[in-house]
């Protein structure tokens, strides 16, 4: 089997993939296992890299080094091809990806990254060129995440802080979506949305918990619609939104039940008669029509030995899996 490591020198604040290399480098030269490092230079590289040794044909695990925006390109790369597994080495400021299966200091444990084993995993399609691994949105959200970046320049200001303060940010903008989607080509709703949340994974924006009911291997997505409230409303409901509490025995709490819908679906359509921003694992853009469905088992996602062991347990118990906190 080969070991390919793409990193990203960029990932994190003060460059926190350069400083976890050498200690990854290490755990596999401490087991005479071979390893090739590839480094991105620009955006998509890290897609490129990955389809390209994913296409040799031999059995390759590729570690993606960086945020959740560089493994969703080395997921994207390498899904199709079955002889490829990923993992994660989390570099970035927010890793929600991998808050599904346990904390972040587990999957820096890289003798028992190496040690570890891959579980299918589910993915979502957004329109005909873009691959999600944990969450696709659009609305408040997903404004909210085309503001982080110039927060994240600030002194002190992680994930969690630069995500609070684009949130501040969007409060005093217009809000409000007239929205039309379509669920699995039968039912449609319309209506003026706040959010529209669609999880294959249950965590985003550094932590917050929007998709709590989402699991990564059950061949459907969750969908969170959120009708336009007050903008003292907002505060309220997304206080409950970031802990998971707006959920609770399968299906949205009775207090919220007025400004949330929840289903779940295979494939979803969504349009808009005006521009909306929606944001793909952390990736944003502008967009009137989104087309996405659930790609089941598609990927090969490489869990840490002590982390793998723990979903196995979930899984031959019959329970859905729950990460360690």
């Amino acid at each position: 089997m080969e070991h390919i490591v793409i990193w990203n020198p960029t990932a994190g604040k003060e460059n926190a993939a350069k400083k976890l290399l050498p200690l990854l480098i290490h755990a596999f030269a401490g087991r005479q296992i071979p390893v090739k490092l590839l480094e991105t230079k620009h955006a998509g590289h890290a897609m490129e890299l990955a389809q390209q040794a994913a296409q040799q044909g031999e059995s390759v695990r590729l570690y993606a080094c960086g945020g959740d925006g560089t493994l969703n390109e080395v997921l994207h790369g390498a899904y199709p091809y079955p002889n490829a597994s990923v993992a994660c080495v989390p570099c970035g400021s927010g890793n929600d990806f991998l808050r599904n299966f346990g904390t972040q200091q587990e999957f820096l444990q890289f003798d028992d990254m190496i040690l570890g084993d891959a579980i299918p995993i589910d993915l979502i399609q957004v329109n005909q060129n873009q691959i999600a691994a944990s969450i696709c949105s659009a609305g408040l959200d997903a404004k909210v995440a085309y503001g982080i970046p110039k927060f994240r320049h600030l002194p002190l200001c992680g994930g969690t802080m630069a995500y609070e303060l684009s949130i501040l940010q969007c409060l005093f903008q217009p809000m409000g979506n007239q929205l039309t989607l379509t669920v699995d080509g039968i039912r449609q709703i319309q209506g003026n949305y706040l959010l529209a949340c669609i999880g294959n994974g249950q965590y985003y924006g550094g932590g917050y918990r929007g998709a709590p009911m989402a699991a990564l291997d059950d061949g459907v997505l969750e969908l969170i619609l959120v009708r336009k409230v007050s903008r003292v409303k907002v505060a309220s409901l997304l206080s409950k939104y970031k802990r998971g509490a707006h959920f609770q025995n399968g299906q949205v709490v009775p207090s919220l039940q007025k400004y949330m819908i929840h289903l779940s679906f295979k494939e979803l359509i969504i349009d808009s008669p005006r521009p909306f921003i929606y944001t793909v694992d952390g990736e944003c853009g502008p967009a009137t029509h989104l087309e996405l469905k659930v790609l089941p088992q598609a990927a090969r996602f490489l869990l840490p030995k002590t982390v793998h062991q723990r979903y196995w347990s979930h899984s031959q118990a019959g329970h859905s899996f729950a990460p360690a906190t």
